[in-house]
């Protein structure tokens, strides 16, 4: 079997990367911007711009909803096997 590459998927490969890098400096400009709130006082818009980088950072690595929430419940499980009872 043999891979023909074109010059689409060339293109196609280019423009990902081109729009990786830009999500990923939109990431820092968010962060900045969540340090300026977060210093002001507004921790609710501090938690939308988290909300908002960590899906950002879920699209450019290519993170699946299923993949996050099993990692969710991994976490929690490990939480609560850790956590003293009373």
């Amino acid at each position: 079997m043999t891979t023909h590459i074109t010059t689409a998927s060339i293109g196609q490969r280019a423009m990902d990367q081109v729009q990786m890098r830009s999500l990923r400096d939109v990431i820092a400009v968010l962060i900045e911007q969540r340090s300026i709130v977060t210093a002001a006082g507004a921790t609710f818009a501090a938690h939308l711009l988290d909300l908002a980088i960590m899906q950002l950072r879920l699209n450019v690595n290519d993170i699946s909803a299923e993949e996050l929430s099993g990692l969710s419940d991994y976490v929690g499980a490990e939480f609560n096997r850790d956590k003293p009872s009373h």
